[in-house]
């Protein structure tokens, strides 16, 4: 039982990048509870974005900021309790031609009851793997 509700986490974390790659933020919606909570890292200043409204805002904010905005995931481990920890790069080019970059990520997201609730991008792989309790 273990193993498949694993592979469900898993699963479900891949459909999210997949969607906010593809942009879309009613799948996101769909697939999220009412209090979902995003932390991205460059909210630190404006503070978590809240529900359904925080994903269409993080969603808007990356259209108006980013004429590309992409999560490249290099390692997705599963962390029990509904978490999955997520390591990889943002590419990203701002708009109007700005230079593309690609910005280490790492975070942690938590599903309940099947749906999104919580991501965490903690921006590197050691500090998400503390945040988890985990040292390697």
């Amino acid at each position: 039982m273990k193993r498949l509700v694993s592979q469900r986490s898993l699963e479900a974390a891949r459909r999210i990048m997949r969607a906010v790659n593809d942009g879309n933020v009613e799948y996101l919606i769909q697939h999220s509870t009412d209090d979902v909570v995003v932390l991205a890292a460059r909210s630190a200043v404006e503070g978590p974005l809240a529900g359904h409204a925080g994903v269409r805002r993080f969603f808007a904010d990356n259209a108006e900021s980013f004429d590309i905005f992409r999560i490249d995931i290099e390692e997705l481990r599963d962390l029990g309790g509904g978490q999955v920890l997520a390591v990889g790069t943002i590419h990203i080019r701002g708009n109007g031609g700005g230079v593309e970059t690609d910005i280490p990520t790492a975070g942690i997201t938590t599903f309940r009851d099947g749906k999104l609730s919580r991501w965490e991008d903690l921006r590197e792989r050691s500090l998400a793997l503390e945040a988890a309790g985990l040292v390697e």
